[in-house]
């Protein structure tokens, strides 16, 4: 009876110590088995610990009781009279049952602090991801506001997904500087653009005065830049054949001071630029260098900009710059791009101004000339007839030379003039006989004071020279007569002279016309030798200029062509070629309208007039007009006629200009 007392009493502790270990186990599960939920009560350790302490202790006592009820219904056991004391004295090894509440207690107690460990672990990790979430949304969202600015701990950036959102910052950062960078470049680039257009413009209209363009140039580079004083100073020669830079505009000078303003080269800034034709550029200018005047007073600029307006290397100038703010790099490049097209343009304006000089003065000296050659033509008029009348007298005196001849006196004699042979006509004109002349001198013919005449003649007829002309003789009787002579030596097949041949008219009648005659012709030749040189040297003089106009002409930058009143081109540059694409060789000869379309000869006003051959032309006005190339291009060009007039002979000259100028 004791025995089922005491095993329905175990039985009931045993069933309250499973309900405490299942409510225990209910309570500990929810704590333990939703670790990931983010949203759970906080688990103490201390409370975790004792829990399972208690939870294993009860455990162990529960076993004990098992242990103890399994021993109770054990056979050995209900044989005998044993009360429960003597179970122990049965079963030795219940006493270690007893130590199994103590060894589950101290097995909780280990678990317990394994799984707080645990539990702190994965609730540190929790918080730290929590921290990095929360960083990693607040980083995002100040992205996201463009706040790249947030500071990050030294903690925080050793973490991988820091460092990739720190880089990811780095970028968005280098990104947003770039393009900001090549926006203000594009804008930059849209500024200097548009400037370099609307100063091509500018250019462009603008040909003829050099003082009006510097102005016009020099008063946009100002308004453009926003600065507060600008000038142009251009290459020019002083009177003593010295360079100088000479101001030819200005926007904010001083006018009483630098209206007229002449810089000496290589003196100062302006001359250094000018010298070393390369860019200056002074953030700290003395105080007294240069003021900026206005209505309200005057004040010193902070920045001064000196460029030189070079191209091909040539200098033609220098712009000179003042403002108060810093002009930027890009505003100095485009102020030096600027400075080509200007000296460009500055080189096509002096040249058009030479050219137009040289056109002026090749007018002046082709009326000039053509003046003298009507004075020439109305000489070679009267040579003409003076010549006429000389030959009409010549051929009056050859027939009385050939009269003469009929009736010629002759005779042969050696070197020496000692007398060989002679004829009748000798004999009966200086009245002796055969016999008495034979062997005999020519001194015997020739008065005592004639004697050294006959002695320079014989001289020359030894030398090989002939002799003609009139000699005063002396027949026998001691009479004076006038003979024209001619003696020839003869020469044999060794260049030895045989012998003297003398042909002689007696012209004592006639010498008195004859001296006339000659002395006449004599002045006539050199006047109409002088004239031949006066006609010779001014057609070379003429030649010269027209050879020197046209090489002036064939070296200018512009096209040049020249036409006739008929249309006919007779002049065409080398510019020209290279505008046209043609040879001036295909084109020499040709008619002007082969420089333009069919259609702009119809249309146009300007070139309709230009290659009419009857059309009254449109001088002086330069006009845009289009022109077509060797392949079949139309080309935009500025169009300038020009008109020479000498006499009847028109000429026309065109300066051709391309509209198209490179900024770039």
């Amino acid at each position: 009876m004791l025995k089922l007392r005491t095993i329905s009493y175990l039985t009931q502790f045993l069933k309250k110590i499973i309900e405490f270990i299942l409510l225990s186990l209910f309570i500990l599960v929810p704590e333990t088995s939703h670790k990931k939920n983010f949203g759970m009560r906080k688990v103490k350790p201390k409370v975790l610990i004792i829990k399972y302490s208690l939870l294993g202790s009860l455990t162990g006592i529960a076993m004990t009781l098992i242990i103890f009820l399994l021993s109770l219904d054990s056979p050995l056991y209900k044989n005998t009279e044993s009360s429960f004391s003597d179970l122990f004295t049965i079963y030795p090894a219940l006493w270690a049952a007893i130590a199994i509440p103590f060894v589950g207690a101290i097995i909780g107690f280990f678990i317990a602090r394994y799984f707080s460990n645990i539990i702190n672990k994965q609730a540190n990790k929790i918080k730290k991801e929590a921290r990095r979430t929360k960083m990693v949304l607040s980083f995002i969202d100040n992205l996201r506001h463009d706040k790249l600015e947030e500071i990050i701990t030294k903690e925080e950036k050793n973490d991988p997904l820091t460092q990739a959102l720190v880089n990811l910052r780095e970028f968005m950062i280098t990104s947003k500087h770039e393009q900001l960078q090549r926006r203000i470049e594009e804008e930059q680039r849209t500024w200097v653009t548009q400037g370099l257009a609307q100063f091509g413009e500018i250019l462009r209209q603008n040909n003829d005065n050099l003082e009006e363009i510097s102005y016009k140039i020099i008063r946009y580079l100002v308004t453009y830049l926003k600065i507060n004083q600008g000038g142009v100073f251009l290459v020019n020669q002083s009177k003593l054949g010295d360079k100088i830079l000479e101001m030819t505009a200005c926007v904010a000078f001083d006018r009483k001071k630098f209206a007229d303003k002449v810089v000496n080269w290589g003196e100062g800034l302006l001359g250094r630029c000018a010298l070393e034709k390369e860019t200056i550029f002074i953030t700290d200018l003395p105080t007294d260098y240069i003021n900026i005047t206005s209505g309200l007073g005057e004040a010193n600029p902070g920045t001064l900009l000196l460029v030189p307006l070079k191209t091909n290397d040539e200098l033609y100038g220098v712009i000179e710059l003042a403002s108060f703010g810093i002009l930027q790099k890009f505003e100095i490049e485009f102020v030096e791009k600027t400075a080509e097209s200007i000296a460009s343009t500055i080189s096509t304006v002096k040249n058009n101004i030479q050219t137009n000089k040289l056109l002026r003065e090749t007018q002046i000296q082709a009326e000039k000339m053509l003046q003298q050659e009507e004075e020439l033509r109305q000489n070679l008029e009267e040579m003409r007839a003076t010549q006429e009348e000389s030959d009409r007298r010549e051929i009056e005196r050859k027939g009385i030379l050939e009269a003469i001849d009929h009736a010629a006196i002759s005779c042969e004699f050696d070197t020496n003039g000692t007398l060989l042979a002679v004829n009748d006509n000798f004999l009966k004109t200086f009245k002796y006989q055969p016999e008495e002349i034979e062997g005999q001198h020519l001194k015997i013919f020739f008065f005592k004071d004639n004697v050294s005449e006959l002695d320079r003649i014989l001289a020359d007829l030894s030398n090989g020279l002939n002799f003609k002309g009139r000699s005063r003789r002396r027949t026998k009787a001691g009479e004076e007569i006038f003979l024209l002579t001619t003696y020839s030596p003869v020469i044999d097949h060794n260049g030895e002279i045989i012998k003297i041949l003398s042909l002689e008219n007696d012209v004592t009648e006639q010498v008195k016309m004859e001296e006339a005659l000659k002395h006449s012709k004599e002045e006539l030749g050199l006047l109409l030798e002088e004239a031949r040189n006066d006609v010779k040297e001014q057609f070379k003089e003429i030649e010269s200029v027209k050879i020197r106009n046209e090489k002036t002409l064939e070296g200018a930058l512009d096209a040049i062509i020249t036409t006739n009143k008929e249309g006919i081109l007779e002049f065409f540059n080398v510019a020209a070629e290279k505008l046209w694409g043609l040879d001036r060789n295909e084109v020499l000869g040709q008619n002007v309208s082969m420089l333009f379309s069919k259609e702009t000869s119809k249309t146009n006003n300007f070139v309709s007039a230009f290659i009419s051959v009857d059309g009254e032309k449109i001088v002086g006005e330069r006009r845009e007009i289009p022109i077509r190339n060797k392949y079949g291009e139309d080309i935009a060009v500025l169009f300038l006629l020009s008109e020479a007039k000498v006499g009847e002979d028109h000429s026309f000259t065109a300066f051709i200009q391309n509209v198209e100028v490179e900024l770039f």
